[in-house]
């Protein structure tokens, strides 16, 4: 099982909240609302994560790593506590310490009193992910086991027994331990590594459960694209979010402020259903630690702007919560070279990308013994950059007024495990499109349309939002009611929130047009014809065709009129004496732009997203820039004119506002590593200005400079010379 995959609803499934847990509180679990939580929006701003290594006790030098923390003006530290293996002196039978860990050498509990002198923030690591021969031994119902009955051993370390995490570990054991580190050490959290499992499990503990939760047993092949695989999800998403809350209550049997947080990548954390995890979290961290093959996919491939967009995923559910981006210094690729060291260019960009959309930097190093200095100098270099601009960074607000809806739902319950990645490529093509466009946009969850959540936003993008509930396309149909756009494609709203055909789409009457057939493609030399009297053409004058999409969805449009782009059907490719069609021109709609009362409505039937993820295609990215422009129809709060590829983001601080330029212009964007910045510029960067501010000045935090500013109707004007890794425009406001 790749992951946890993301549930909306409870359905006729009877899940109720605490009926299938052993011990937990569903008191408890309805008392973690919004405001609940403990507030860590001002805490810190700085993260380092020290991973110990079971030889560490005794052979490292806490004092190196104190002052290294002084250096760098870390405010918020990780530390490797317990779980399989403990860094201090435990009491509980079976859980396993570190070689030398006893009465007199308590590596975690030495750096938590050195930290908290600091005045740092300080979580407990906690890994319960596998066990030590002899806990397997005398607790085999530990254990994550296969559907042959056969208990499964860690693939890199094969005296130690994976854990089951849905049973009597993780719901019996772990909440001692927590309770023991939080009554010994003054901790402010836990963070939890590999917390919700390594896979489907078929322990009888899970079996049992399982059956009395829904009358079957558990599937051979619980893909979430098959009923029997969202069953399953379903029921494991109950039980990691009622992990989450018995490790909360834990926590705070002691530590009363303290909290649980989950350590996971995109598909472990962002996946769960949304708002469900925001209201349990005080903050989150990414778990994509830098780039690389595997961590790429083939809707991705490794772009230099994922550490950005991973931020970004986060941030659509969390919302105005804080956020970090965990980066490893060295390479993260399968072969695994944990003591390895990235060249510092990588770590700068990787760094800046996560820093530029709103995430709090966490630098995370394995083995308490460092083999290779040579990363210490650029995380100082970045840290003490960004301590020196703090204030400018801790942001209340991004600015974009166009969102890009995050909608796992879809990918997971249509493509399953095999073709997941393929219909990621809807939005990844609309993500590409926007950066390249330098059009400021964020991203919002699919669990967040309700009109609170989108109400700074004009514009949302659904790129292929195929799964939508009734309830969510009542929410996007009073989001275009009062006077907002939305630009969708291919089989937005054509299945239900259970993943059921509809016979026409939910939102049909917004998108102007009727199902009028199955799905097309791959369509090979067909094309699209622009009709230039509609006005969403209007600034492509130049072009009377283009290369078409990969598939249709093939539609009625109820209206001629709305219809901005046709098809030219597939014809002969070879023979060369063959390629001709007489159907040069048709009433095929592949674009239906509309107005609907005081919003408007973009719907391409077709999926030009995907296939510019593909192909990147300069008339594709043309189009969607020319039909997401018009349905803006708005000018955006962020203007930059110059050359190349930036990432970009405008952000509102208690008394300024910021514009982030990351530099991607290297031929290593689309690979790794960077080996060095290519400066770029001049820049011209126009942001505007709150309503009730004036602006006092403009500084460039990177350069460390005064800029001069103009500043008329609203706005201010900024030069930008150039741009190594990341500047940030910073306006202070009076």
């Amino acid at each position: 099982m790749p992951g946890i995959l993301p549930l909306n609803r409870r359905t006729a499934l009877g899940l109720g909240a605490g009926a299938i847990v052993t011990g937990f509180n569903p008191a408890f679990a309805r008392s973690l609302g919004r405001n609940s939580a403990p507030d860590w929006a001002g805490e810190p701003m700085r993260w380092f994560q020290l991973a110990f290594t079971e030889d560490d006790p005794g052979r490292y030098d806490p004092a190196f790593w104190i002052d290294y923390f002084r250096q760098i003006h870390a405010d918020g530290v990780c530390l490797s506590a317990g779980g399989g293996i403990a860094f201090y002196p435990t009491a509980i039978p079976y859980h396993g310490m570190a070689q030398g860990v006893g009465k007199d050498v308590d590596p975690f509990g030495d750096m938590v009193a050195a930290c908290k002198k600091l005045g740092m923030r300080v979580l407990a690591r906690i890994d319960p992910h596998a066990m030590n021969a002899a806990a397997a031994a005398a607790h085999p119902e530990w254990a994550l086991t296969g559907q042959d009955g056969k208990i499964k051993r860690h693939g890199s370390a094969p005296d130690l027994t994976l854990t089951c995490a849905y049973g009597p570990y993780n719901f019996e054991l772990m909440p001692k331990v927590i309770e023991e580190i939080a009554r010994r050490y003054p901790i402010d959290g836990f963070f939890g590594n590999r917390w919700n499992g390594s896979g489907t499990c078929y322990c009888q503990s899970c079996k049992t459960l399982y059956r009395a939760a829904t009358g079957q047993e558990i599937p051979a092949d619980p893909d979430p694209s098959k009923p029997e695989g969202r069953l399953y999800a379903d029921w494991i998403e109950q039980r990691s979010f009622a992990l989450i809350d018995l490790w909360n209550e834990a926590a705070r049997k002691y530590r009363p402020q303290a909290f649980f947080i989950p350590g996971g990548d995109r598909r472990g954390l962002v996946d769960l259903d949304g708002p469900a995890l925001s209201k349990r979290l005080p903050l989150a961290f990414c778990d994509r630690q830098a780039r690389s093959a595997i961590h790429s996919t083939w809707a991705t491939g490794p772009e230099v702007w994922g550490a950005g967009r991973y931020t970004r995923e986060l941030r659509a559910f969390m919302q105005d919560k804080p956020v970090g981006h965990i980066i490893s210094v060295g390479v993260e690729e399968a072969y695994r070279w944990k003591d390895s060291v990235q060249d510092p260019a990588e770590i700068q960009i990787w760094a800046a990308g996560a820093i530029a959309q709103g995430a709090r930097p966490w630098i995370t190093k394995f083995n308490a013994k460092p083999l290779d200095l040579r990363w210490m100098d650029v995380v100082r270099q970045i840290y003490g950059w960004h301590h020196a601009n703090e204030d400018y960074l801790r942001n209340t607000q991004n600015l974009a007024r166009i969102a890009l809806v995050h909608a796992p739902t879809t990918t997971a319950y249509l493509g399953g495990w095999t073709k997941r990645e393929e219909l990621e490529r809807h939005g990844a093509g609309f993500y590409q499109a926007a950066l390249e466009s330098r059009i400021p946009f964020d991203l919002v969850d699919e669990g967040f349309l309700d009109q609170a959540s989108l109400s700074r936003f004009r514009t949302i993008i659904l790129a292929n939002a195929a799964v939508l509930s009734d309830a969510q396309c009542d929410q996007i149909r009073a989001f275009v009611a009062r006077g907002g756009r939305v630009v969708a494609t291919y089989q937005t709203s054509l299945f239900d929130g259970e993943g059921r055909q509809r016979p026409d789409f939910g939102l049909a009457d917004l998108f102007g047009c009727s199902v009028a057939g199955k799905p097309e493609g791959p369509l090979k030399n067909a094309y699209l014809t622009l009709r230039h009297t509609h006005p969403a053409m209007a600034q492509l004058g130049k072009v009377s065709r283009t290369i078409g999409p990969l598939h249709r969805q093939p539609v009625t449009a109820r209206n001629p009129a709305d219809v901005a782009l046709t098809l030219v059907p597939t014809y002969p490719d070879l023979p060369m004496e063959r390629v001709f069609t007489d159907k040069r021109d048709t009433d095929i709609p592949m674009a239906i732009c509309r107005q609907v009362g005081q919003g408007r409505v973009v719907y391409l039937p077709m999926d030009l997203d995907r296939t510019f993820a593909e192909l990147s295609h300069g008339d594709h990215l043309r189009l969607m820039q020319a039909m997401l422009e018009w349905a803006h129809d708005e000018s955006h709060p962020l203007q930059i004119d110059g050359p190349g590829l930036l990432d970009i983001a405008c952000w509102r601080q208690e008394k300024s506002v910021t514009a982030h330029l990351v530099n991607l212009n290297n031929p290593m964007a689309m690979r790794g590593s960077y080996r060095e910045a290519i400066r770029t510029g001049p820049y011209r960067v126009r942001l505007q200005i709150p309503q009730d501010r004036r602006a006092a000045r403009a500084r460039l935090l990177t350069a460390d400079v005064t800029a001069p500013m103009q500043s008329s109707d609203g706005w201010v004007e900024v030069e930008v010379p150039y741009v190594d890794f990341h500047e940030v425009v910073a306006v202070d406001l009076i």
